[in-house]
Formats: C-alpha cells, sequence, structure tokens
C-alpha cells in the first residue's frame, strides 16, 4: 500500500522555472502542483537525484559561471535584468522561513523589506537554511550556528520593534 500523503511542502519557482512546468504541466494534461510532486517522487525513488552544489551555485549567475554573478547570493543582483527572478525567489524563501519559525520572526516588521541591515540579515538566513536543509554543510555545528544567528535575529527585530514603539510615543 502506498503511504498517507498528508504532508505539504510550499515551494517557491522563478518566473522561468514556474513557465517551464506550467508549459510540461499543460502538456501532460496534469495539474502543476501534481507534475511537482511526480518530479520529487520520481526522483526520489530512483536515486536519480542531483543536487548542484548550493554553495557554487548561489555565488554563480543563472548561466552558472561565477562571473556572472558579482553580489552574494543574498544581495540583490548587480544585473537589473536577474532582479525579477530574484527577488521573487527571495519572497518565497522569506515566507517559508517565517511559515518554519513563526515564534523568532514575530517581531518582524510589516515593512522589513523597506529596511536594509532587517532585509538583508533575513535574506542571509534564508540562504543558509536552504544549504542546511540540502545538505551542503556535513558538520552539525553548523546547525547549530544556524539556530544561534536566528536567536540573535530574533532579539535584534524584537529591539527594533520596542525602539519603534518608543519613537512613536
Amino acid at each position: 500500500m502506498s503511504e498517507a500523503r498528508s504532508r505539504r511542502v510550499a515551494v517557491s519557482f522563478t518566473e522561468r522555472e514556474h513557465n517551464a512546468l506550467q508549459t510540461t504541466a499543460d502538456r501532460t494534461r496534469l495539474p502543476l502542483a501534481g507534475l511537482v510532486a511526480r518530479i520529487v517522487r520520481a526522483s526520489l525513488e530512483s536515486g536519480q537525484l542531483h543536487l548542484p552544489d548550493p554553495v557554487a551555485t548561489s555565488a554563480a549567475g543563472s548561466d552558472g559561471s561565477p562571473a556572472a554573478r558579482k553580489a552574494p547570493p543574498w544581495l540583490p543582483p548587480l544585473a537589473s535584468a536577474d532582479y525579477e527572478d530574484w527577488a521573487q525567489g527571495c519572497a518565497g524563501a522569506v515566507a517559508a522561513l517565517i511559515d518554519r519559525y513563526p515564534r523568532e520572526l514575530a517581531a518582524l516588521a510589516d515593512d522589513w523589506a523597506k529596511d536594509a541591515p532587517v532585509r538583508e540579515q533575513l535574506w542571509a538566513l534564508t540562504i543558509w537554511r536552504g544549504h542546511l536543509d540540502v545538505g551542503a554543510y556535513g558538520d552539525p555545528r553548523t546547525e547549530l550556528a544556524f539556530a544561534g544567528a536566528l536567536q540573535d535575529f530574533e532579539v535584534y527585530t524584537r529591539e527594533r520593534a520596542r525602539a519603534s514603539l518608543r519613537g512613536r510615543r
């Protein structure tokens, strides 16, 4: 018998990736979510899951060359043509991080994206979490370091929220 499918995962795609998936879904007459689920299951079951090195690929541009991307992956790309895909990916990653750590990110202001220090730290945390989730680091201390950084960020955002409230009085 097949295992009950009760777990759900939110996945964010760039517009280009989404369009490619939608084209395939249309061609195969499958719902988009069903297609994505089949692709993931087939990859896992076949043992043919080949993930690129997230550290190397996040430092590279869309063509895979390190020269194509000069900014770190948690900062906006220097080429304005790449910005929309990058921003969509960041928005999805941040939403997933907030869903995953609601208590730790509860003090995050609604307009966090307008606050450069908060925005850049949050984006860096999303990149780090993504690398951890695909096993980019073999040392479990990296997971503990992430947890510490997330706690530091929680304190930082709570202090900023308190300061903002004091400023409104």
